[in-house]
């Protein structure tokens, strides 16, 4: 490994901790003093532990920012002291540096995927750790569940299931408790059970004590599906969307959610592709300004990706297009510039 190398990638280390722990420890404080004011409104018992927890996950969210200031910190260090002109003059090419940076991006984002899919969902699970769930939601196009109380591992509370068949009627029932008891079978007692048709006019209905209904769906699958996101890996988040399909439901916002798992942590290193235009400007001046458009050109790809996976979860567009759209366009980009170069060095020739 050469000097140049060895340099870079210590100092672009230095200040990714340095940029790191000063971040994590803002976001700390930051919980602490919410979880303060949480507890002197709503009552509670005060733990240091949950804080912690939270920070992996904090540091997954905001390490593409902190990957991206470690590079601009880099650069704008090495222009303050005449390191890019001392490369230039030593026949070094600058682009050099931006693959060194590639490099620790990949790292990074390698990282930071490991964090965002195993280490985070399992501290993020201890902090919401419950023997019971209070308020219990579940819709699908096809399925629509709400229970007051969820009692592991198949029973429920006061609960209301709708679910529209494939003829295109609907079966509505209300129960005061429902069990799971196996091979797609749901025994509901102490409730009511109505028909409609697919026009939503009431065909039947019926009073019971006690009703078995075949709706084949588990509960395992409604409450993981109700779950925060966060707390599901992507193995999880991968074996809930087989899950759904099979029971012909497409989770638009699953697979988004599974497709974000891998695009998020690649943003540390697509981020670097801002920083392109700085190696190939020759000048002191021009190199700062590009510095200070790479900031404002980082919020604005920010953006875009947050505004793209909305869009996916959503069911507005494509999810390959909305999770992936900010990655594909910095790809293009840096593509069309490295055409633009080519093309004006050839007419330079000329």
């Amino acid at each position: 490994m050469s000097i140049k190398t060895r340099y870079t990638i210590s100092t672009f280390l230095k200040l990714f901790l340095m940029v790191s722990i000063s971040f994590l420890i803002l976001f700390f404080f930051i919980e602490i003093i919410d979880n303060t004011y949480s507890i002197i409104r709503h009552g509670g018992r005060f733990s240091i532990l949950k804080p912690l927890y939270r920070l992996p996950s904090i540091f997954v969210e905001i390490s593409p920012v902190i990957t991206f200031l470690s590079s601009m910190f880099l650069l704008g260090e090495m222009i303050k002291y005449g390191e890019v002109r001392v490369l230039e003059f030593s026949g070094i090419r600058p682009i050099s540096i931006l693959r060194i940076l590639f490099i620790c991006g990949l790292i990074i984002s390698g990282c930071a995927f490991y964090i965002k899919n195993f280490s985070s969902p399992f501290l993020l699970r201890k902090i919401e750790e419950k023997n019971e769930i209070e308020i219990l939601s579940f819709s699908t196009d096809r399925y629509l569940l709400y229970s007051e109380k969820f009692i592991p591992p198949s029973n429920f509370l006061k609960i209301q299931f709708s679910e529209i068949l494939k003829n295109g009627d609907i079966i509505t029932v209300n129960a005061t408790t429902a069990i799971y008891v196996g091979n797609g079978d749901w025994l509901f007692k102490k409730g009511k059970l109505w028909y409609f048709d697919k026009s939503g006019h009431l065909k039947n209905s019926e009073n019971f004590e006690k009703k078995i209904l075949p709706i084949m769906i588990e509960p395992d699958i409604i409450v993981e599906k109700s779950r925060d996101i966060n707390e599901l890996s992507y193995k999880e988040i991968r074996n809930m969307i087989l899950e759904l399909k099979k029971l012909n439901i497409l989770p638009v916002y699953l697979e988004s959610a599974y497709q974000e798992r891998f695009a998020y942590p690649l943003l540390n290193m697509f981020f670097l592709f801002i920083l392109v235009p700085f190696f190939y400007i020759k000048h002191k001046i021009s190199r700062v300004f590009v510095l200070g458009l790479s900031i404002f050109m980082s919020f604005i790809c920010y953006g875009i990706f947050s505004s793209g996976v909305t869009l996916a979860k959503a069911g507005k567009i494509p999810v390959f297009l909305g999770v992936w759209l900010v990655h594909i366009l910095l790809s293009v980009s840096v593509i069309l510039y490295f055409f633009w170069l080519r093309r004006k060095t050839k007419l330079c020739i000329m």
